[in-house]
């Protein structure tokens, strides 16, 4: 069985992250050459978690991953995403308590938090999944609670303290990119709103996108991304499933 534990794909990074022109579904404004977007005091991070249902003795049904980004969270990031300067997916599959869980982790404020909460709760599509047995269950933080002010608060702990603050842009551009190929495979899809029937759309989407990744990722995400490093040498201090 797979352990898979990673921010969309680990390692890529989007190339040309000030490019603003033609954005694709659910894309906000990106920071360009170290200018970041506009952040009042009044902004925190906020998760929506979904469980997905993960039966036993199964490899875990990643492709409900793409479903919720592109039909649930998609529509709602585009509505909002301009009182959302940062945001990200973060998908993960462990056998523990938490399980296959997908999560759509955003930066804003109090506002913008509920209107996307209850959005998020209103989709027919999540609800019919929920209903469904496909999702467990659907958790939000309360927006009259908030808890990270910091940008830097849902980065990693352990790294350097300017590696937690630049973070969110960077795994901004990667969830951006990663919507935006889900929209493009699915752009030819016929319309429907049988859950059975979106779902194998969903799995014919995602073959293409790791066939893209499998030929492509070397040279487009990673060979890229160390070039914005100079080419310089990496120490990989344990081993990880790229």
């Amino acid at each position: 069985m797979k352990i898979l534990v990673a921010g969309i794909t680990g390692i890529i990074l989007l190339a040309g992250l000030g490019a603003c022109a033609n954005l694709p579904l659910g894309t906000t404004t990106v920071p360009v050459a170290g200018v970041t977007p506009e952040i009042n005091a009044d902004q925190y991070w906020w998760y929506c978690r979904f469980k997905v249902n993960w039966p036993e003795d199964v490899e875990p049904g990643m492709v409900v991953d793409l479903m919720l980004a592109h039909a649930v969270v998609g529509p709602v990031l585009q509505l909002h995403r301009q009182g959302i300067p940062y945001w990200r997916f973060h998908r993960r599959a462990v056998r523990d308590d938490a399980g296959h869980q997908f999560s759509f982790i955003f930066y804003s404020d109090r506002g913008t938090a509920t209107a996307v909460m209850t959005d998020m709760r209103n989709s027919a599509l999540l609800q019919q999944a929920l209903s469904n047995k496909v999702l467990d269950r659907i958790s939000v933080d309360d927006p009259d609670d908030p808890a990270r002010p910091g940008l830097k608060d849902t980065s990693d702990p352990n790294w350097s303290i300017e590696i937690q603050r630049n973070w969110p842009a960077y795994i901004m551009g990667v969830s951006t990119a990663w919507l935006g190929l889900i929209d493009d495979v699915m752009r030819d899809a016929r319309a429907s709103t049988d859950l059975q029937e979106l779902i194998q759309q969903y799995h014919q989407a995602h073959a293409k996108i790791t066939a893209m990744w499998n030929r492509e990722g070397q040279h487009a995400f990673i060979h890229h991304l160390s070039a914005i490093f100079g080419y310089e040498p990496l120490f990989i201090q344990k081993e990880i499933q790229f």
